[in-house]
């Protein structure tokens, strides 16, 4: 018999040619393959947690977890430094090494050593917020992974049920995406309760104020007092009296609800803001402290001041900070004192830093601070004030009062701010203003997100030593001293 030719050989039994089997995983490649991480990431931002306190508080506040680190070791050092923050102890390579050592892990993740090393080889403090984000990136990209390997062993179960077999799939994915976002959604009917009881709250207080009184009381009259969660912005040209007063609003906050007030100074250092606080604390001319060329009376006004000055306030004169670093230091007076702050004033806006080196133009950068600004306040539920330079072009016009217009540097600070006042002072630009009225600054109230939209002025005596002023006919509206209660 003669053999068939190969074209016409019998290939039904050829065990290279069949057909695809059920459960057949020979192209399921997803468990081969390295999934998606950045040890470089994990490793630079576990170093700059051990050098500043900053990208801690981040990591929190993004809640970043310890699963979310793909190498076993950072997720053990991570661990062992939310514990630390949680403790409010400090971070730094022995600490960490010491709460793992507790843990019996300190070997596991390679001893001190490794920490010191993960510290030394940080490239960028300033780069922690990337740092996070990479993280969480590839923590994402791992979970889908295994989410989609889950919805392959789903199809390759045969499910007798095809649809419920979709709706698990569904679920997976939903999960996954659930992860990624707070619900924020909240239903009209739960709101109404809530703010029922704030309105019930002032119904039965019958008080003016409800928000935090500024001391100046036709101020506080229009606002109602600076309201928790907002931005307001204080706009002014140099030498107006911004820094007198916000420091005036600062000093009297502090002694009026006996709450915390921080005050960050970016111009001024804390010894000259400090003595500008005694000096209209005593009334005595800040002159004479600079000088030493006191009387026995003014050393007597001063030792009382000071003993009436024993109040929550907090001043950081740090150069350049950042929103991230306010939030930070926030954070700590929020967990050391016994009663929640009641008030962030920052001087000024345009010399803070932005914190990141990818912003394009300054102009962006102040939008960012802007915005930074106004999420903390609604993030710790307390009103911030930051005081703002004023374009010089209102130099050139006849009326040299502020507008909206005059904000410096971006038109975010006032789509941002809740509140925005401007300060004048006609002495400044007409040296033959009355006497008695120096000293005095017009306060105009140009923007409330609350209520209208007109300017509205007033004057106040800014916080300095001097004799008491009557109320004068020419100003519509007078405030108290700032040092003075609103009541």
């Amino acid at each position: 018999m003669t053999n068939a030719p190969d074209d016409f050989r019998d290939t039904r039994d050829d065990r290279d040619v069949r057909e695809p089997r059920r459960n057949d995983r020979r192209d399921m490649k997803l468990d081969s393959r390295i999934p998606p991480h950045n040890v470089d990431a994990e490793a630079s931002l576990l170093g700059s947690m051990m050098l500043d306190d900053n990208p801690v508080g981040l990591a929190i506040e993004r809640e970043l977890q310890a699963a979310d680190f793909y190498k076993p070791a950072h997720q053990n050092i991570y661990g062992a430094i939310k514990s630390l923050a949680a403790a409010a102890q400090a971070i730094d390579p022995v600490t960490v090494a010491d709460e793992l050592r507790r843990t019996n892990m300190l070997d596991e993740i390679g001893g001190l050593d490794a920490l010191l090393e993960l510290q030394n080889a940080t490239p960028s403090v300033s780069s922690a917020g990337r740092y996070i984000q990479i993280v969480k990136d590839t923590s994402v990209l791992r979970r889908l992974i295994k989410g989609a390997t889950q919805i392959a062993e789903l199809g390759f179960s045969a499910p007798a049920d095809v649809r419920d077999a979709i709706d698990k799939a569904e679920q997976i994915v939903f999960n996954l995406g659930d992860e990624q976002m707070t619900d924020t959604l909240q239903k009209l009917h739960d709101l109404t309760g809530s703010v029922t009881e704030i309105l019930e709250e002032r119904y039965e207080a019958k008080q003016e104020i409800t928000g935090v009184p500024t001391g100046y009381y036709e101020l506080d009259r229009l606002l109602a007092g600076l309201q928790p969660g907002t931005l307001n912005i204080v706009g002014a040209r140099p030498a107006m009296g911004k820094s007198a007063f916000a420091l005036g609003m600062a000093v009297n906050v502090a002694k009026k609800t006996g709450r915390p007030v921080l005050f960050f100074s970016l111009e001024m250092g804390a010894t000259e803001l400090t003595q500008r606080i005694i000096s209209a604390e005593a009334q005595v001319e800040s002159d004479r402290l600079r000088t030493g060329n006191l009387t026995d009376s003014d050393w007597s006004k001063i030792v009382n001041a000071v003993g009436r000055l024993d109040i929550p306030l907090y001043i950081d004169d740090t150069s350049q900070i950042t929103v991230m670093q306010i939030r930070q230091k926030l954070r700590r007076v929020n967990a050391s004192e016994a009663l929640k702050p009641a008030l962030v004033v920052i001087d000024y806006l345009q010399l803070m830093g932005g914190g990141s080196n990818r912003v394009e133009n300054r102009q962006l950068e102040i939008s960012e601070i802007s915005r930074g600004l106004k999420l903390l306040a609604r993030e710790f539920g307390i009103p911030v004030v930051a005081l703002s330079q004023l374009s010089r072009g209102l130099e050139s016009r006849t009326d040299k009062r502020p507008q909206l217009s005059d904000l410096r540097e971006s038109g975010a600070i006032e789509q941002d701010a809740d509140t925005v006042m401007f300060l004048y002072r006609e002495e400044m630009s007409n040296p033959e203003v009355e006497l008695d009225q120096r000293g005095w600054a017009d306060v105009s109230l140009a923007k409330h997100r609350a209520c209208w939209s007109e300017t509205s002025w007033l004057s106040c005596g800014l916080p300095r030593p001097s004799a008491a002023r009557k109320t004068s006919r020419r100003h519509r509206l007078r405030a108290a001293s700032a040092w003075q209660s609103s009541v």
